[in-house]
Order: structure tokens, then sequence, then C-alpha cells
């Protein structure tokens, strides 16, 4: 059982609800709504859930009509317990199940079958991701062929020196190529949410196979007030270009 005062002291940062989830990533609602519209339910997984108060609230809005999926690190991070309790604290409690919640360290894969979710969104935990191109991929693996992906995962941090503001940092013949560039020769961008841009997506193909992992860094190792995992790629040459 979390102690009530670890409990209280992460409530800033793991209960986010879904009003902070419009403001990152903007039109989730929206996404559901159409889904459901189409198909009857909505499949969801949010990565990074934390206590889970957005699954909650849409859980309490959708009801039988969405399956909702969270994904944490660590049981501490936000279980069913504390789903429980936080719902209960927030008059959410209803007849409908708990969302579900897997474990694990997204960097090492997802435990979920491929085609599985409608839609995949995460607010708070990109910076914290290691193996950054790793998570796309699975996010792309389990999403359905119409599905749609929603990360808060700005390609530049303010408040960071420049050396490392850059979390997801390509490089080409030894210039800078900008996350953004990289994404769009996919078919993917960054789209714009009242509190800044997110990363949108969809079922894409063969994304990321010509880059290649230098290294990566946790930023906290080099200052207490920095957060955030560095992902440095290189991107190979395609044979066309050979």
């Amino acid at each position: 059982m979390i102690r009530d005062e670890h409990y209280r002291a992460k409530q800033l940062h793991r209960a986010r609800g879904v009003d902070d989830l419009e403001r990152t990533v903007d039109g989730v609602c929206r996404e559901i709504d159409a889904c459901v519209e189409r198909q009857g339910i909505a499949r969801v997984l949010e990565l990074g859930c934390g206590y889970g108060t957005a699954l909650l609230e849409l859980r309490a809005r959708y009801g039988s009509r969405a399956e909702l999926h969270g994904l944490n690190r660590f049981r501490d991070d936000g279980n069913a317990e504390i789903l429980l309790r936080s719902a209960t604290e927030r008059g959410l409690a209803a007849d409908v199940a708990l969302p579900h919640m897997a474990y694990g360290d997204v960097a090492e894969g997802l435990p979920f079958a491929d085609d599985t979710f409608d839609l995949v969104y995460s607010q708070v935990a990109w910076l914290y991701f290691g193996n950054k191109l790793g998570v796309i991929r699975e996010v792309i693996r389990v999403l359905r062929p119409d599905g749609l992906a929603k990360i808060d995962a700005d390609e530049v941090r303010p408040g960071l020196p420049t050396e490392y503001a850059r979390l997801f940092e390509i490089w080409q013949d030894g210039a800078l190529l900008p996350f953004g560039d990289y994404l769009r020769r996919h078919g993917m961008a960054f789209a714009q949410a009242p509190m800044g841009e997110y990363l949108h997506f969809g079922k894409v193909k063969r994304f990321g196979c010509d880059l290649t992992p230098v290294f990566e860094i946790d930023l906290s190792r080099l200052h207490a007030h920095w957060d955030g995992i560095k992902c440095v790629y290189v991107l190979q040459k395609s044979v066309s270009e050979v």
C-alpha cells in the first residue's frame, strides 16, 4: 500500500486529467467520439498514465464504449488500488470496470499484441523514455490500421543548454537533421496544441529503419534540475544513395 504522504506528494504530476490532456495533445475526446460513432467502441492506451486520472475521467464519460488501458513503469507509479482511491476521491466511482493496468519499461517494448489500439496517447512521459525511436516503432506496431497516436513530445525543450535541448537528435553526414524534418519524410508531423506541439501519427511503415542508435544520456546525471533522456541517432544512407 502506498503511503498517504507519498501519494499526495506525487499528485501534481501523476494525477493529470482530461483537461490537462487536451492542453498538451488536443482532441483526444474528439478522436474517441469519432471512433465510437464509427465502430461502437474505442480501444485506448495511455503511456505513463500515473494515477490514471485521465483514464478515469474517460471511463466516466464513455463507460463501456471505451476499452481503457494504462501503462506505468512501476506499480507504485499507479496501480489498480491507486486508481480506485483516486476515483473515489474525485467522485468518479462507477459500475464500469476500472481501466486495465500494465507495467514495464516502454523503452523495452509494449506488452500488447499488434494492431490493438485505436488511440495511443501520452501527456508527460516522453522525455523520460529511453530508446525513443523504439518507443515510436512500438506505438506504431500496436496501433490498428486506422489508429492514431498523440504523444506530448516537444522537439526542442526550452530552458536547457543547446547541447541538451533536443531529446531526439539525428545526424546525417555530420549535419544536424531536425526531428520534425525526419518526421515529414514519413508522413508524420508535430501538431499544435494549446500548450505547445505534440507528435501526431498513424500506422506508418518502416519508420526509423534507416536510423542507427549512437548513445543515450540521462540529463539528470549532469544537473539535478535537468530532466529527460536524450537519444542520438545517425541517419544511414540508403542503397540508392550509395
